[in-house]
């Protein structure tokens, strides 16, 4: 019989796979460990996008960008400040009777077979709901050096924005223009993204809290704050506003319940419907089912963070790939 020998094969790995493998490991140990710091310069960059728009038509009237940027941000402080002096005192009023009546809560619901006994845990959760949204506000005001810092990076961002064409040529070179398409088509995408947000928000705002009122919801003012802050997170915000809208409609009586929820849905379809896949697929260019899946893959991976940055992240990636492979 003829035996077959098989020979040791003899595995070569030359000094530039090593040091390529060695770079390439400890490259992703600093970007985690500096994994907060990017964000912040990621968020940074998505604010400076949403408000160049205004810088730049503020320079058409042969305004310096310095001074423009300053305008920028004086309006912007002066309509956080206008919104809380009209907002602080009735929130507070009403937000603090809200928090007081949350033990009797329970008690006062008794409709089509719910009782305090079966909702009592939910109830758990929606008493901690102000505490824990305070908590966070508190956190975040008090937190004046990260405002200050993020604020500072954008001012440079937005001062250095018309720079940025020659900063990339010059350090990628010849591949340099691609890195300037790049960077001009997140201005405009990021940009849209930006001030689709914040009409979303206030739309949905104002319409819960006019239909909170003719109802004669109770807390219509905190909760449709809640419900416009939740906007930032479609589909899955207005689903939850409306539930808990349904659940405090029930403390008043059971047809202002079902007439909270049935106005969410409204609204929500609305949202869906018409403004939604208005300004997400038309000038953002995103199908809404891919909006929806994205939310959800950012919750499941990082949470209410995850959520928020799911969509800019994916108009990044799909800018970079598609601007890289375009012929």
């Amino acid at each position: 019989m003829v035996q077959f020998v098989m020979k040791p094969q003899k595995v070569e790995i030359s000094y530039k796979t090593i040091i390529f493998t060695v770079v390439f490991l400890i490259s992703l140990f600093v970007i985690w460990q500096l994994r907060s710091l990017i964000l912040l310069v990621f968020l940074c960059y998505i604010f400076m996008e949403g408000l160049n728009p205004a810088v730049t038509w503020f320079q058409k009237f042969k305004i310096p960008r310095v001074v423009a940027i300053l305008i920028v941000y004086i309006l912007i402080a002066a309509a956080v400040s206008f919104s809380i002096a009209g907002i602080i005192p009735a929130l507070v009023e009403q937000s603090t009777n809200l928090i007081r009546s949350l033990p009797n809560t329970v008690q006062n619901i008794n409709f089509w077979g719910i009782d305090s006994t079966n909702i009592s845990s939910q109830f758990k959760l929606l008493e901690n709901l102000p505490g824990n949204i305070a908590t966070t506000a508190l956190s975040i005001f008090s937190n004046i050096i990260s405002i200050f810092v993020f604020f500072v990076i954008t001012f440079y961002l937005l001062l250095e924005r018309n720079n940025f064409d020659n900063y990339l040529i010059n350090i990628f070179g010849k591949k340099g223009h691609k890195a300037v398409e790049i960077v001009n088509e997140l201005q405009k995408r990021l940009g849209h993204w930006v001030g689709a947000e914040l009409l979303l928000m206030l739309v949905i705002g104002i319409l819960s809290y006019i239909g909170y009122l003719i109802i004669g919801l109770n807390y219509a003012l905190p909760l449709a704050i809640i419900a416009g802050l939740l906007e930032i997170v479609p589909n899955i915000g207005p689903t939850i506003a409306s539930i808990l809208a349904g659940l405090f409609g029930l403390t008043v009586s059971p047809l202002i319940g079902v007439l909270a929820v049935v106005w969410g849905i409204i609204v929500q379809q609305l949202e869906n419907n018409f403004i939604v896949p208005k300004i997400m697929k038309e000038r953002i260019g995103i199908n809404p089912l891919i909006t929806i899946l994205l939310i959800a893959s950012g919750a499941k991976l990082g949470g209410v963070a995850g959520a928020v940055i799911a969509v800019p992240l994916y108009l990044t990636a799909e800018t970079i790939f598609k601007t890289l492979t375009k012929k």
